[in-house]
């Protein structure tokens, strides 16, 4: 299938459906971070090592259960674990709430965790067995991260209003509650033409799909962005985890404007930046187009962060952090693209897991060495180690070009 080909019926249902849902996980996954960490803080009261825990047990989880669960994408169907994704992390979300103190709080973290995993590539592994055009998916990708978008800038928007007048928890089983409805709606709604069980057994098919993976990993055009995406996520820490301090060192709370209000005004305009981008680098992102793609997002990444790290002017700093945010959101859909063209039809959601493994690897090791330089010699200094880690991310990423020919494979 060319990209002027007209799809099927059922090739147009599964990308409606494909847009709907990043539509409805970015609007829940947007406003669900920045109320829970409101929720903890605010209402809970949470000390920094007890947040510094919730993200540590994220990540954990992550990492341990990321393969398994895309093993189980490719051996049980796409479909089954797109569903429960959306199902368990309602479930989290809501539960976390509720949750009143902070064992409760990390449990609904590790179910969060957990939920996500079995989203983590088998999506994009259903689309693509659903449209079977590698070139579609490329077109599909971009327009599925400017839907993600603005179902974030919609997200922030109704759903801090709704914080605002039932509050934080009562507007956290909401998020959760219609995690779980689009569940339902996926079970009734969501086809699998494609997908091709196998006969062996599940042991037997759990292995092979492991080895498979691990092959996969090592093709030379793969590998350039397991490294990448291991140093991004080690990069990504820091300025997640201390964005907010570092603004407050200059002048956060001096402002006459709410802090609460101009963090959130950056997050949206992170978004309407990444759906602003998308639509112009949209014909860019393709193929062997990926790797320059990745390069130059994480360079722009960089440069972000340097200016939120050096530069004391808030309004530069906060532009800094505004920047930054919208390549990283971008180099999500490009990430997605590259790991497409090294999978085939039996594999496709275990490797994508291996990619995500390799960036929850990245975000745990960073979290530890980045946050003891932050407690040692200063944020600045965290920032700017992060800075100079997305530079070298950018130039592992420009490797594949030359690897990207004689390792990338064609659609089976």
């Amino acid at each position: 299938m060319t990209e002027s080909d007209e799809p099927g019926p059922t090739a147009q249902r599964a990308e409606r459906l494909f847009l709907q849902s990043g539509f409805v996980w970015q609007l829940c996954w947007s406003s669900f971070w920045t109320l829970f960490f409101l929720r903890v803080v605010v209402d809970v009261g949470l000390d920094p090592l007890q947040l510094l825990l919730l993200g540590t047990a994220k990540e954990i989880t992550i990492l341990t259960v990321e393969i398994p669960t895309g093993v189980v994408a490719d051996i049980r169907g796409r479909r089954l674990s797109v569903i429960l994704a959306f199902a368990i992390c309602g479930t989290a979300i809501a539960g976390a709430g509720l949750a009143p103190g902070f064992i409760s709080l990390v449990a609904t973290q590790v179910l969060w965790a957990f939920g996500s995993t079995f989203r983590s590539g088998a999506e994009a592994a259903w689309l693509t067995d659903e449209v079977r055009s590698l070139e579609r998916v490329d077109v599909i990708l971009p327009r599925r991260g400017r839907t993600e978008a603005v179902g974030s800038i919609v997200g922030l928007i109704a759903l801090s209003l709704l914080a605002a007048a039932t509050g934080l928890s009562a507007a956290l089983v909401v998020v959760g509650s219609i995690l779980v409805v689009w569940a339902c709606f996926l079970t009734l709604r969501m086809p699998e033409t494609g997908f091709r069980r196998q006969a062996a057994s599940g042991r037997r098919r759990f292995r092979a799909l492991l080895s498979d993976g691990v092959r996969a990993s090592r093709r030379p055009g793969l590998r350039v962005l397991v490294i990448a995406a291991v140093l991004a996520g080690f990069a990504s820490e820091a300025v997640d985890r201390l964005h907010v301090a570092r603004l407050d060192e200059i002048g956060l709370q001096t402002i006459a404007v709410d802090p609460a209000l101009l963090v959130g005004a950056a997050a949206v305009l992170t978004s309407v930046g990444a759906f602003l981008l998308l639509g112009v680098l949209a014909p860019l992102l393709r193929g062997p187009g990926l790797v320059p793609a990745l390069t130059a997002l994480h360079l722009a990444t960089a440069a972000g962060v340097a200016l939120l790290a050096r530069v004391d002017l808030l309004t530069v700093a906060v532009a800094g952090f505004i920047a930054q945010g919208t390549m990283r959101s971008i180099a999500r859909t490009v990430t997605i693209g590259w790991t497409n063209h090294f999978t085939e039809a039996a594999n496709r959601a275990t490797v994508h897991s291996f990619v995500g493994q390799a960036g929850s690897l990245g975000e745990i090791s960073g979290g530890i060495v980045l946050g003891v330089l932050a407690q040692r010699v200063g944020i600045v200094a965290a920032l700017t180690a992060s800075a100079a880690v997305y530079l070298v991310a950018a130039t592992t990423a420009g490797l594949g070009r030359r690897r990207w020919a004689a390792t990338a494979v064609a659609l089976s």
